[in-house]
């Protein structure tokens, strides 16, 4: 049998060891610890609103470059109830604002998915009265139902950024992005990057094993195998796509370096991970 919790725990104490490096423990676990409300917070239907133009926009986007645009983006998609008013005319406007990111396709569907959202309202009373009707925590059948029906009916909500925008309004799910897929392939958890749904179940396991909230388990696991993440005090992750296995504290769980170390007998004279 896995041990899902032994795991978790290995990494979730290699992270900050290798955060404390640069930031005090007690702060980088202060801001890991935020992560752990995500499934309790109360959302109004404007902040379901935010998020979900937020997703939009990041979905094939470097983070970056839309985080140093975000004032720009609310701005112009201050609420549902004034963007489910946009026509054509408003779509030239925003595009052509010199600040904004320029790509019509995402303009676009922001503007269709407050119609959407003004409907559901419109319907159910509020957002939340919608998503609360799938019952989500009765079943994981519940989840994935409401999965499917917000691919359906939202533009550029589907493969990994259905499950992005599931888990930042707080529903028990992993997002099953290229770095989560990159650690829990090497753990042995699945077979390759494509398995979102099998990484996504696997996520919920380490959440069931340690009894801790899914949103917090997504983040120890992304910010171990990101690029960057100072807020934890790391300027270069450990497990990227040419892993730095020999800063990895948790790497007697890892199959790929067991792998490696087996067929070299030099940990760093490894082959590129293939994503």
């Amino acid at each position: 049998m896995y041990e899902y919790e032994k795991v978790f725990r290995a990494f979730e104490k290699a992270l900050l060891n290798y955060g404390s490096k640069r930031k005090p423990k007690d702060q980088i676990q202060a801001q890991i610890d935020k992560f752990k409300a995500f499934e309790t917070r109360s959302l109004g239907d404007n902040q379901y609103f935010e998020i979900l133009v937020f997703v939009t926009f990041y979905s094939g986007f470097k983070a970056a470059t839309v985080t140093s645009k975000s004032e720009v983006i609310k701005k112009h998609f201050p609420n549902w109830e004034v963007v489910s008013g946009y026509d054509s005319k408003d779509i030239d406007r925003i595009l052509n604002d010199p600040r904004m990111i320029k790509n019509r396709k995402k303009v676009t569907a922001c503007i269709n998915n407050a119609k959407t959202i003004k409907n559901l309202i419109d319907k159910f009373g509020s957002f939340k009265n919608y998503l609360d009707s799938f019952d989500v925590l009765a079943s994981f059948e519940n989840l994935m139902l409401l999965k499917e029906e917000l691919e359906a009916k939202f533009s550029y909500l589907g493969g990994v950024t259905v499950y992005h925008f599931l888990a930042d309004i707080g529903m028990p799910v992993l997002k099953p992005d290229r770095v989560i897929c990159r650690v829990f392939e090497r753990l042995g958890l699945i077979e390759n990057g494509s398995q979102l749904l099998k990484t996504v179940i696997q996520g919920r396991k380490f959440s069931e094993a340690t009894k801790l909230p899914i949103r917090y388990i997504d983040i120890v696991f992304a910010a171990y195998g990101q690029a960057q993440s100072t807020e934890f005090g790391i300027d270069k992750g450990i497990c990227l796509k040419n892993p730095r296995c020999n800063l990895c504290e948790a790497s007697k769980y890892c199959h790929y370096y067991g792998l490696t170390k087996q067929s070299s007998g030099l940990v760093n004279s490894r082959p590129s991970y293939s994503r």
